[in-house]
């Protein structure tokens, strides 16, 4: 059948050549379609729960709302997990569901249940509502808005009415997120004093605020012919109107009391819970664009670009925008690296071809199958949806897509010397090797079959690249078996073959013939030589360190820093800024330093006010010191900060990097271990325990437990006797807590477009320690301290309660530098064993990254069994004979020894990249063996002795054995050697293939051909 197809596509060339064309054209139309991003989206398929608590501890956060939320979401259908934090005022809740689940689904699932719960919730708690659809690569655009003649919150009201609609208006964006700024109020401060004389209570302050606010619809009034509308409107929009509304209007000849008589009416600020900080210049109003999950960055990065003319365009001479992130200048680094890689791959790929084919007609043949079998595979990403990216991109090598085709030209070389060259001639000198072609490619494609069925973090990241390699291989097979004899037969000619073999070809020979004597001389020497070298591969294999997915090299560096957990926003403010400015004056390859302090407005990325993101514009390393490199430079940030701008911990990162660990594992760091069980101050405990000890493990950096330490607590208890003798309740007690600085928020008004709440306080905010102090007036007129309505006391809380499945843990992270990722784990298993034991009733899970290579370590554990069984049945059925299948199948370890000295002389762990290389390799390394076998059964049967067929097999197909290998080396040589962004991800999966390509073509070339004979089941001795 695969001989018949061939003679088909001879006989019938200008058909074939003509749809080859229209099909080409056809899929450059629909690769057009592509989106583009500079990694895969890795982040599980998850729904954000917020809900806000204004003034509940984590622990009544934990108590009132995570628990009911989480038993509402609890066996909705497609959900694998729950991730929860309870922080002061706020609680937020991941939901994790299977891939397989539409993401919109599972919002409308989560939505349902959410309205069940409403019920169950604590009055003044919010809604709960869903965070934005988004991912781990959401995070697109960065930027600050500044202007030194406005406050914080004219800053952020001309963010939110000007900047955020426009933002939002574009397609692909999902939200439009702030740090920063005032949200501006309208309070109404009762004073203690003036509203004990006057009679006056909190309630009163309050019922006159709602009764000075509200509308009324009137409908209309008749016009002549026409209507007028009519409504009624009582909006305040400044002080001094709302002051002069009455909490007593005038009766028995006693003038009315106005709000400013016992209170004063002023402009406020709710409290915050995030700040932004910029360059060591203050504050500043910082904005995040995020975009939808599944959308192309590089269109949504260009239709933000166009619209930010119009953002400058709306905004006022005197605010400015600064550029803090901008996801397209790394999207475009990685593609060019990736592209720089496949034009030096291709044209390497070229010139070897050019060279050993010796004809400009065939070199050129050869070669036009990379862009026709790369269309396709474009037009197959566009079409599955595979993003182009680092991985589903960066992996093609071009040398692979020729293999077939270069074996097809060079059997039409080596048939026509001496012949005249005619389409007949042609088709019979393609179909001879046919059969090799077709199953040595299909083994390559074979092995990256298995690599698609992977799931989780391991399969988001390496399908895509496994699917466009085998549409691309899919493409090239074709093209070999169709497009190339119609090809070769329309233009080559009999003048196109050289007379002599080309300068590089004689040169090879020469030096290969020698080498075929001395091995096929002292064969058992060369059985040691092989022996001996797989043992040293398995030695090298035992002590190389294992990692999960090599780090990508952003290009810049975010700086997480915690304080103190009772620290003001303001202090954080300070520490925030001096830390700007030390980095600014002191590390010249620093530009630009911006902070994010807290949480947003929409709690996204749930920060205390203790945590912040600093995030670091570096300079290109193109103008960096001579001889720093990004870990030397980090070594000198954390000294340098340690001494002059110290916190309680630093954390160096990446911006993708950090959204990546956050998502996947609920932290920000590379390695997690996880603590359950029920007592707080137990967990807290073992976690010190476990943190001092991952502290001296060599390589564990940036070590921390990542819930602050316990905060204190005012605690307000009514005394409801004491209370009730007084003329209140205790909810009136309770209502005055919230007054002293939260403020109860009576009613709405307008300032244009900007509806701000009117809040009313009871007076200014005391220093904790006299809390116990605070007037308060009561009904009878009296001026009595808190302590005699409540009991107040100050004692410590968890400062944040962290839920896994609704248990109770407490997370210790750190990051990984220096070392391999698991090697790491695997010693800090043993020593916590052995120095922090956990008591019974707790129980730790490592999380992370870590997390992740274990899952996939279990995955490729069938993988690699059903790529090594898959490409043991290609070889037998390609064969029908067992010895042959065997002896083909040495050239997988033989590969494996060389792609596995490779990695160690560079110094790279054995992490999954380089486990797919090595999946890639076994295929790759067939190939060889598969041309060469063919050929010595086609002189076995033309009867040669099994040593004679064997020597004059590898002499004959040494130079398709030697191009074929070359082109697969060379093209994978750049992404080997490349340090533009992105390389260090392709660097392993190249080195093993390249290091592997060596030893297996000296198997192919050598060893074989001196080993025959003994697998042929003869004396070697005997054959001439």
């Amino acid at each position: 059948m695969i001989e018949a197809l061939v003679q088909a596509s001879v006989v019938h060339r200008r058909a074939v050549i003509l749809i080859t064309l229209v099909a080409t054209l056809f899929a450059a139309i629909v690769a057009t379609g592509l989106r583009f991003d500079a990694l895969p989206d890795v982040t599980t398929n998850q729904v954000l729960v917020l809900t806000r608590a204004h003034g509940l501890t984590p622990e009544e956060v934990e108590r009132l709302v995570t628990r009911p939320i989480e038993i509402s979401l609890g066996g909705i259908p497609g959900m694998v997990k729950q991730r929860s934090v309870s922080r002061y005022g706020i609680s937020s809740i991941t939901a994790v569901f299977g891939d397989d689940v539409s993401p919109f689904l599972a919002r409308q699932m989560v939505q349902e249940r959410l309205a069940l719960v409403g019920d169950r919730l604590p009055e003044d708690v919010e809604s709960p509502e869903l965070g934005p659809l988004s991912g781990g690569l959401g995070e697109i655009f960065h930027f600050t808005v500044r202007s030194p003649d406005r406050t914080p919150a004219e800053l952020l009201e001309l963010v939110e009415l000007r900047l955020v609609p426009l933002l939002r208006a574009i397609e692909g964006v999902v939200e439009v997120n702030t740090w920063g700024g005032e949200k501006r109020t309208l309070d109404v401060v009762g004073r203690p004093e003036a509203m004990a004389r006057w009679r006056v209570t909190l309630g009163q302050l309050e019922a006159a605020v709602v009764d000075a606010t509200g509308t009324a619809a009137g409908a209309s009034l008749a016009d002549g012919t026409h209507q007028v509308l009519l409504r009624g409107v009582a909006r305040p929009t400044t002080p001094q109107e709302l002051g002069s509304a009455l909490v007593r209007p005038a009766a028995s000849g006693e003038p009315g009391l106005r709000l400013a008589d016992v209170a004063d009416v002023r402009w406020g600020s709710t409290p915050r819970i995030g700040a932004a900080t910029s360059n060591g210049g203050g504050e500043t109003v910082y904005v995040m664009v995020q975009m939808l999950r599944g959308a192309n960055a590089l269109q949504v990065m260009e239709r933000l670009h166009a619209r930010m003319a119009d953002v400058t365009a709306t905004l006022p001479e005197d605010v400015a925008v600064d550029v803090v992130y901008d996801r397209s200048k790394l999207v475009s680094a990685t593609l060019a690296t990736v592209a720089k890689n496949l034009l030096e791959g291709g044209l390497l790929v070229i010139v070897v071809l050019f060279a050993m084919l010796g004809s400009f007609r065939a070199g050129l043949l050869v070669a036009l199958v990379i862009p026709l079998s790369m269309v396709f595979a474009l037009a197959g990403m566009a079409l599955l949806d595979i993003p182009g990216n680092l991985m589903s991109l960066g992996a093609i090598d071009f040398g692979l897509l020729v293999d077939g085709a270069v074996v097809m030209v060079e059997a039409v070389f080596c048939g026509a010397v001496g012949a005249s060259l005619s389409p007949a001639r042609i088709a019979d000198l393609t179909r001879g090797v046919a059969r090799p072609v077709f199953f040595s490619v299909l083994v390559i494609l074979l092995v990256y079959v298995p690599i698609v069925t992977l799931t989780g973090v391991d399969g988001k990241m390496f399908r895509p690249m496994a699917a466009t390699v085998i549409m691309a291989l899919l493409a090239a097979l074709i093209l070999a078996l169709t497009f190339i004899p119609a090809a070769a037969a329309t233009v080559l000619r009999s003048r196109d073959i050289p007379a002599r073999e080309p300068l590089l070809v004689r040169l090879a020979e020469h030096a290969y013939a020698p080498v075929l004597r001395l091995a096929a001389r002292f064969p058992m020497l060369v059985a040691a030589s092989g022996l001996a070298a797989l043992a040293v591969g398995v030695w090298l294999f035992g002590r190389t360190g294992a990692a999960f997915v090599p780090q990508l090299d952003e290009g810049d560096l975010v700086i997480q820093t915690e304080r103190a957990p009772d620290i003001s926003i303001e202090s954080a403010v300070r520490e925030a800024t001096a830390l700007e400015q030390v980095l600014l004056e002191a590390v010249p390859e620093v530009r630009a330093v911006v902070g994010r302090i807290g949480s947003p407005a929409v709690a996204t990325d749930l920060m205390g006010i203790e945590q912040a993101d600093m995030f670091v514009e570096l300079a290109p390393k193109s103008q960096w010191r001579p001889g720093l490199d990004k870990d030397a430079l980090v070594e000198e940030i954390d000294a340098l900060l340690a001494a002059r701008a110290p916190a309680d911990v630093v954390v160096f990162t990446q911006p993708i990097q950090m959204r990546f660990n956050e998502l996947l594992g609920g932290t920000v760091t590379d390695v997690s271990l996880s603590i359950f069980g029920d007592d707080l101050a137990q967990l807290r405990e073992l976690a010190e325990q476990a943190a001092e000890v991952i502290e001296a493990q060599p390589g564990a950096v940036d070590v921390r437990i990542m819930a602050p330490p316990d905060v204190a607590v005012a605690e307000v208890r009514p005394r409801m006797l004491a209370a009730g003798s007084h003329g209140m309740s205790a909810a009136d007690v309770l209502r005055v807590v919230q007054a002293i600085r939260t403020g109860i928020t009576a009613s709405h008004t307008y300032v244009g477009p900007l509806r701000l709440p009117v809040r009313v306080r009871l007076g200014e905010p005391p220093q904790a320690a006299l809390l116990a102090q605070v007037p308060v007036p009561t009904p009878d007129g009296a001026l009595i301290a808190l302590h005699h309505l409540a009991t107040v006391e100050q004692r410590a809380a968890a400062s944040l309660v962290n839920h896994d499945d609704a248990q109770r843990r407490i997370v210790v992270g750190f990051n990984v530098r220096g070392a391999a990722l698991g090697d790491v784990v695997e010693a800090l298993k043993t020593e916590l064993a052995a120095r922090a034991p956990l008591p019974r009733g707790t129980r730790s899970v490592w999380g992370g990254q870590y997390e992740s290579l274990a899952e996939a370590r279990a995955r490729l554990a069938w993988v690699i069994p059903v790529v090594i069984a898959g490409i043991f049945a290609v070889l037998l059925l390609a064969f029908r004979r067992l010895r042959p299948a065997v002896l083909i199948f040495t050239h997988v370890p033989f590969a494996c020894v060389g792609g596995i000295v490779a990695l160690t002389l560079r110094g790279l762990p054995l992490s999954l990249s380089a486990a797919i290389g090595f999946i890639a390799l076994s295929g790759i390394a067939v190939l060889n063996g598969v041309v060469l076998l063919a050929q010595i059964d086609l002189l076995t049967a033309q009867g040669h002795g099994p040593r004679r067929a064997a020597l004059d097999a590898a002499a004959s197909r040494m130079r398709p054995v030697l191009m074929t290998a070359l082109v697969a080396a060379l093209g994978f040589v750049p992404m080997m050697l490349a340090t533009g962004t992105g390389a260090e991800v392709q660097r392993p999966l190249a080195t093993v293939v390249v290091g592997g390509l060596l030893t297996s073509t000296l198997l192919t070339l050598v060893i074989l051909p001196a080993l025959y004979p003994f697998f042929a089941g003869r004396a070697a001795g005997g054959e001439r």
